[in-house]
């Protein structure tokens, strides 16, 4: 998720297991471990400048960095030696970024590109339209298929990809496409085993489940009948629940097995500002702490931790200016 608000923030991200976030600043770089919530690691404008992008791998050292005055170029940074250990150019801005542990998807104007780590070489290229949100989302178990969702050129439909069947020269097998809505894509998501997809389109009224295997959909999932812009979809580690937060500033959990039940609901996750009341709620991204607890992150620096239950219970237990959160506090593993 990429924008400038006036906190500064230019971009936030989860890593794959959730356990931490990124925030790109215009005066440089962010690391966050959330439960508890306290800063690992930052960078000073002065050590990278203002930062657009960054994909944290896992819980390592590796921080894959976009620079705002270098947008075609995609960095390695080591932060155990705060030092860079790969770079390579591309000829449009990078977009997005998605990784696992062995491999990066960088989306471009026009096309996704998946780089091996930590030597970024690239090992499959899949084509998307030039138009549109930069979707994509990323297998990241290790142990199952490595699966890449992108959108296709057809109006709501995706393309499904799997990237470790890549052949010389760098080109990869026909992917699959999925015909997913009638209207635009604008949020996708894959559980961590490639297993499940969920999408959302620009209506924004449910959510798509989606078995990546058999291609048929699973459930339909209702986040509310007005219409709305999904900022974020995303599964538990395990894929048996799935979030979604949108601009009507609520943040929705839903079993995703069995009933699929809507198990809770929250409202007023970060309200418009007073002078600008008609302005939609500052974009967000949810994530799962545990599978009683789901965080959200604001683009104008709050944080916020959701408990439920089951049964439907739901209220919020924790809220946090992490932009105020410093680095004296000890990161816990």
């Amino acid at each position: 998720m990429a924008r400038r608000r006036s906190s500064g923030i230019t971009s936030l991200g989860f890593n794959q297991d959730q356990g931490c976030f990124t925030c790109c600043l215009t005066t440089g770089l962010r690391v966050y471990n959330v439960e508890p919530l306290v800063e690992k690691t930052h960078y000073s404008k002065e050590e990278l400048g203002e930062v657009s992008l960054c994909e944290m791998v896992f819980r390592t050292n590796w921080l894959l960095v976009v620079k705002a005055r270098r947008p075609c170029s995609l960095m390695l940074l080591d932060d155990q030696q705060r030092a860079y250990r790969a770079e390579v150019q591309f000829k449009s801005p990078i977009r997005a970024l998605r990784a696992r542990r062995d491999k990066v998807a960088v989306v471009l104007s026009s096309s996704i590109q998946v780089l091996s780590l930590p030597s970024l070489q690239r090992v499959a290229l899949l084509r998307t339209p030039p138009t549109g949100r930069p979707l994509c989302a990323l297998s990241t178990d290790s142990n199952a298929a490595q699966i890449l969702a992108a959108p296709a050129h057809r109006k709501g439909s995706l393309q499904l990809l799997d990237v470790s069947r890549a052949v010389k020269g760098a080109q990869s097998s026909s992917p699959a496409v999925v015909c997913c809505h009638q209207t635009d894509l604008v949020c996708l998501s894959l559980s961590a085993n490639g297993a499940k997809l969920a999408t959302a389109s620009a209506r924004g009224t449910i959510i798509r489940l989606w078995d990546t295997a058999s291609k048929h959909m699973l459930h339909e999932l209702r986040r509310g009948s007005d219409y709305a812009d999904v900022y974020c979809i995303n599964f538990n580690p395990s894929g048996s629940l799935v979030c979604c937060v949108s601009d009507k500033g609520t943040v929705h959990v839903w079993a995703a097995r069995g009933n699929y039940t809507h198990v809770a609901a929250a409202g007023a996750v970060a309200g418009p500002t007073p002078a600008n009341s008609q302005a939609p709620y500052a974009r967000a991204l949810c994530a799962f702490a545990d599978d009683n607890n789901a965080v959200v992150i604001c683009e104008d620096g709050t944080f916020h931790k959701f408990t439920f239950s089951a049964e439907g219970n739901c209220h919020r237990s924790d809220f946090e200016y992490f932009l105020q959160v410093g680095d004296d506090d000890e990161f816990l593993q």
